[in-house]
Parts: structure tokens; sequence; C-alpha cells
């Protein structure tokens, strides 16, 4: 086997491109792009393959076989001991109905198609469902082997037939990709994200990189300023870039610039400091294990956004990566290690996946009165698509699908009330908004004030201003979430409302992302209302509460109250801190208290008799969100006190 010569910047490289995507998992918000490192791995494992294959055709060589022996042995011994171990962590730790799909994912993993089926299955990758899937970080990965079964003998046929048309060939498949990314990333955005054929252009850019240094005339790293250049690009995109768009481009080529003129200069100097290496050098251990031990952190109720639980976190992750690279990683890359072992390994492993794939989903739980819940009625997404996991959620509810025209969540939304006037009232939110909407309705009714609700499942009630028209929203397309955030603003200001009610989960929102809402209507409506977030549930996640109840055998009985740990107890304390800072530092602003109403110290009321309070982690039945109706009545009454109640 032909080598090559070794670059330790490259192993630096790789520790910046490992780094910001644990730190963006983790919550960190200094670097909204953190997730474009895995757009720098792409380059580099492009930029190496294509290395490896040159200088052993030049040497005479080169065999698929023996390439895709090397890829086996460099990929499959960690991922499937990793795999195995997520898979061992989550049969103790999750709730049995849940490890149905684990059990697939991990399937998906193995069989390195995980970008399809996450694709296919589980929608936009930054909804907070995601954060329960403990090998979705696997969809990089089912990229880079995709890329690596079909490109090589593509590669080495032009390389054997046309050598001189190599860098034309990459150019041209570069380009193709990225026009296919840059046309339908808006449209698709999924697709876009997730698939081999909008993301071969990083990868390929690699490529080209490889094959330009190989054929340049002169010594292309004789001067170390472009890369210098190139690792500035890539910090920049880390800090700049806070969604897959075009513009993550600044961190490909950055990428090509420190890869292509990296070996001298003080980028070379910097990327080859001692820590930088021994990071890059585990990187891929780094990568398969933080994201299933983060998850199942969550399960287990620890925030790694608190300081002492962050500090265990990225302490646990490294020593799992440290053993998992000495004593998996190196002894399977030896020359002399055979890939059989590894592949039955797999396949043993994938044959445990399967039986936690064919673990029933369901529980009996006919004795608990079926939940109810008006999340779809008072939805005004334009489509009616949801993802998987959330509609296995509401498949255990009753749920009343709404009645709203498709346009109307840029045409006022629903309206009650038969007053000629505009409404006095407008409730703005997302899963949440509609969650809370009937309870707030059976108030507004009784008093006879007309009332607008606009919330979209999945998509924050805040905006950004000025408007962008290729912004792309949460769980709508860029000119539907221009048209929506474009009619809210034209209509409140058309309305001047006596009160707007804002509900969201605000133990994920930050107060950078509510100014511009909350100075709107500083200025254009009477009053603001704050509806506190409730309690969220240990342990159950985006899961039916139901089948929660039923796993850990809570029976419910008539007359009494239980109550179950409460979850993410430090991220609720701060969404709660953020409703009282938000609601002094703006004049008009209030909040409405209903947090308490469903806590006992730290645990959170979850039956009452028969009837569930919640129906999945942080969301409320329409049983548990009239229990607030009281409350909600009363911060009414003092909200629109001033000018009276018709």
């Amino acid at each position: 086997m032909t080598t090559i010569e070794y670059r330790p910047e490259i192993d630096g490289l790789r520790a910046f491109a490992v780094v910001p995507v644990i730190l963006y998992h983790m919550g960190f918000g200094g670097i909204p792009g953190g997730f474009l490192g895995v757009d720098v791995f792409f380059v580099i494992s492009g930029f190496l393959i294509t290395s490896i294959i040159q200088a052993e055709c030049d040497g005479g060589t080169f065999s698929l076989q023996g390439f895709w022996r090397r890829r086996i042995k460099r990929i499959l011994p960690a991922l499937t001991f990793v795999t195995a171990c997520t898979l061992l962590a989550s049969r103790m730790l999750v709730m049995r109905p849940l490890q149905h799909d684990i059990g697939r994912q991990a399937l998906a993993t193995l069989g390195s198609v995980a970008n399809i089926y996450f694709w296919r299955t589980h929608g936009d990758y930054w909804s907070l469902a995601s954060h329960d899937m403990p090998f979705l970080h696997a969809w990089s990965l089912a990229n880079e082997e995709q890329f690596y079964l079909l490109f090589p003998a593509v590669f080495w046929l032009v390389l054997k037939r046309a050598p001189a048309r190599t860098g034309p060939f990459l150019l041209t498949a570069i380009a193709c990709s990225f026009v296919l990314f840059a046309a339908l990333f808006r449209s698709y955005p999924r697709a876009c994200f997730y698939l081999l054929p909008a993301r071969a252009w990083e990868l390929g850019a690699g490529c080209w990189a490889a094959t330009w240094l190989r054929g340049s005339a002169c010594s292309p790293y004789r001067s170390g300023l472009p890369a210098c250049v190139g690792i500035v690009m890539v910090l920049l995109a880390y800090v700049a870039c806070p969604q897959p768009e075009p513009g993550s481009a600044i961190a490909v080529i950055g990428a090509v610039l420190v890869v292509g003129f990296g070996q001298s200069g003080i980028t070379h100097r910097l990327l080859s400091q001692p820590l930088a290496i021994h990071i890059g050098k585990i990187s891929y251990s780094l990568y398969l294990w933080h994201w299933p031990v983060l998850v199942l952190s969550r399960t287990l109720g620890y925030d790694v956004q608190q300081p002492d639980h962050a500090s265990a976190y990225l302490l646990l992750v490294y020593l799992l990566a440290l053993a998992s690279y000495h004593a998996v990683e190196v002894p399977g890359r030896r020359p002399d290690s055979p890939p059989m072992p590894f592949v039955l390994a797999a396949a043993l492993v994938a044959i445990g996946a399967s039986f936690m794939a064919a673990t029933p989903r369901l529980h009996d739980t006919s004795q608990f009165a079926k939940p109810h819940s008006f999340v779809r009625f008072y939805d005004l997404k334009p489509t009616t698509n949801m993802p998987v996991a959330i509609a296995s959620i509401l498949a255990s509810c009753e749920t009343p699908e709404r009645t709203a025209p498709a346009d109307a969540y840029r045409r006022g939304g629903i309206i009650v009330g038969d007053a000629p006037t505009p409404p006095r009232v407008v409730v703005l939110g997302n899963s949440h908004g509609t969650m809370w909407s009937d309870a707030i309705r059976d108030v507004v009714e009784r008093g006879g004030v007309k009332t607008a609700f606009i919330s979209i499942n999945g998509e924050p009630p805040f905006l950004t201003l000025p408007l962008d028209p290729n912004r792309r929203g949460e769980a709508l397309a860029p000119t539907e979430k221009y048209a929506y955030d474009r009619s809210r603003l034209e209509l409140i200001e058309q309305w001047a409302p006596d009160l707007v009610i804002i509900c969201c989960r605000w133990s994920v929102v930050t107060e950078e992302q509510t100014k511009d809402l909350l100075a709107f209507l500083e200025r254009r409506a009477r009053r603001v209302l704050l509806m506190e977030q409730v309690p969220e549930v240990r342990g159950a996640r985006n899961a039916s509460i139901l089948q929660y109840l039923a796993d850990r055998g809570i029976q419910p009985e008539e007359g009494v109250r239980r109550y179950v740990p409460a979850g993410n107890i430090a991220a609720v304390a701060r969404g709660r801190t953020l409703v009282r800072r938000l609601s002094a530092s703006h004049r008009n602003c209030g909040f409405i208290p209903v947090h308490d109403l469903y806590t006992r110290g730290e645990e959170v009321l979850i039956l009452d008799g028969r009837e569930t309070i919640y129906f999945d982690d942080d969301h409320i039945t329409t049983y548990g969100a009239r229990l607030a109706i009281p409350t909600i009545e009363k911060a009414l009454d003092d909200a629109l006190q001033p000018r009276g109640r018709p």
C-alpha cells in the first residue's frame, strides 16, 4: 500500500471541525454556525481519499477492493462499538416504546443509509424532536460512506483514461452539486441538508484540492498566507452562518485553502500544536460519542448548558473517545488486521438492533381517559405535514382538525367574536400557542372580547427586523415565513390591539430572539402578556405521556392526583427568569404565572384521576390547560381593565 506524507496541520484542522460541532450541539451560543464543522470534515475526507488514490495509482498499487477494505477498517470498528454501547444504554435508560425507533436508527446507521432514513422519517435536523434521536449525527457518516462507495471507481476511470481531465471533471461535478444545493435548499431544505447529491460539492472540493496540489507546477504552500485566510474564513462561517445556505461555502472554501496551503506559515504552526493534533486524532471517536451521550444525558435530566453538567459531559465524551480510539480505532487500522471480524461484529450488532426495532411500540393504556388537545385545530401551518415523532404522539390523542382555510396564517388567523371592530386581543405562539388557545378562547368568549389566534406548530412567534424574504422558518418555507411575519406586523399595526399574548417554550428562547417583536409591540399594542411555560416532565421527551405512564407502571385512580419528577429544571428556570426580565424591561409587558399550578416541589402534576395533564414532555392537554383558566381570566381582566370589557 502506498502512503501519503503525514500532515499534522490536517489533524489540527479536524480539531477545528469537531470542537465547534460539539459546542454547537451543547447549545453554546457563540458559534451559531458550529454545525459547519461537518462541512469542513467533508473537505478533509475528500482531500485525503483523493490524495491516497492518486498516490496509489502513481505507484501502480491501487485497487478498489483495497480502498474499500481500508475504509471498512477505518470506519466500521469504532462505529460498531459506539452503536452497540448506545443500544445497550438506550435499552436501560429509554422508555420501551421509544426503543423501536432507536433500533431502526441503528440499522440505518450500520447500513450507511442514516441520511436517507432521517430525511424520510424525521425531517428537520433542527427540530426539538430530533434532540431525542441518538443516531442522528450518523447522517454525515452515511454521506461519506456513500461517497466512498461511488467516487473511487469513477475517479479511477477518469484518472486512468484521461488524467489531464481529472481537474475539469471534478470542477464540473462540484458545480453541478452546488447548483443543485443552491437551487433547492429553500424549497427542499431537508433533502438538501441530508442527501449526498446536494452535499457532494463539499467532498468534491477536497478532492479537487488534492488534484490541484498534485498537478501544480510550483510549490503552492510556499507562502502560508492563503491558509491564514482560509482559517479565518472557517471561523467566520462558524460565527456568521446560522443555517445551511450557499453562504456556507465560506467554510468549504476556507477548508480548501487550509489543506492546499497549510504546510507552512502561521496556520501550520497553529494547527500543528500538540493539543490540536491530539484532538484531531481522536476526532472521529469524539464525533461518534458526543451526540448519543448528549441525548441520553438529557433523558436522565442533565442540562449540559449548566457549567457543572457541561464539564462532566465534556470529560465523559473525551474519556470515551480516548478509550475507543486506543482500544478500537488504532487496532482496527493495523495493516495486518482483517476486516471480516469487524463486519461480523457489525452484523451481530445489527441483529441486536433488529430485536430492539421489533420492540412492541405501544403499551395498553385503556385505563386512562383519552387525552384531548386542540394543537391541530389552532395550527395555521399551510400544510398538514407533521414529523413522524410528533404524529405518533398525537395518534394517542383526540385532536380535532382545524377548520381555518389554508391561507389563514397570512390573513389574521382564527378570529372569534362578532364585534364589527378589530380584535382587541391577539394570541401569538407556536405549539405552546395552539395548546393554550382554547383555554384563552373560553375566557375571551365569555367576556365577549374579539380575539385573533395566530399560532403555527414548530414556528416560534418571534421575528427579526427588517424582514428578510429569504429567511427560512423552522416550520415554514422562506416565502411562507415572510408572508406570515409581514401579515402579523401589518395586522397588529392596523388593529392596535389592547392585548397581545405570547405563548412559547421559554426554556429554549434567548433574549436576543425576543427583542424585535417586543420592541414593535411596545409601540403598537397597549399591553403584552407573556404566558409562562409549564414545567417539563423528566424522561418523557417527545413521547406519548400515556406510554410514559404505562412504561413506569403508573396507574390512574379516581380522585387521586399523581406527580412525576420534573425535567430540564435549570432550563425551565432560565425561561422563567427570562419572562420576568422581559416583563420588567418593557413598559407595557407583564406575564401570566401558570408554572406553579402544575408543580409540587420538583415534581410535575401528571394525572388527575384518569385525566392526563400532559400529552408529551412539555405540552399540556385540553384538560390540563383548563386548570389554568382562573389564572388566565384574572390576568386578562387586569390587562383589559383600563378600557373595560364589552
